[in-house]
């Protein structure tokens, strides 16, 4: 991946954790795996990115134009601590 496009995410990872998502490694990897939305998100302006949250689905998401990346997370809690699931939905208009 390009400089310009590990600042993206991490300008992303940054617009989560406003809302409380602290999913940063499970946002690269989903980037890593899906060429397309690293082509996208490397030809689209980061102004451009609209984010949004949906507090009663613990999600959080972004749109990249004709995409829509939603992560659901889920919580939890076993004898080693708490532990968490992201679960990325992506939704193509």
């Amino acid at each position: 991946m390009t400089e310009e496009l590990i600042k993206k995410i991490d300008r992303i990872n940054e617009e989560f954790e406003k809302r409380d998502f602290f999913i940063r490694e499970d946002i690269f990897e989903l980037f890593e795996q899906r060429e397309g939305l690293r082509e996208k998100l490397d030809a689209i302006k980061f102004k451009k990115i609209e984010f949004f949250t949906v507090t009663d689905e613990n999600c959080v998401g972004f749109t990249l134009e004709d995409v829509q990346v939603n992560f659901f997370i889920e919580f939890g809690e076993d004898e080693e601590g708490q532990w968490y699931e992201a679960t990325a939905e992506i939704i193509s208009f």
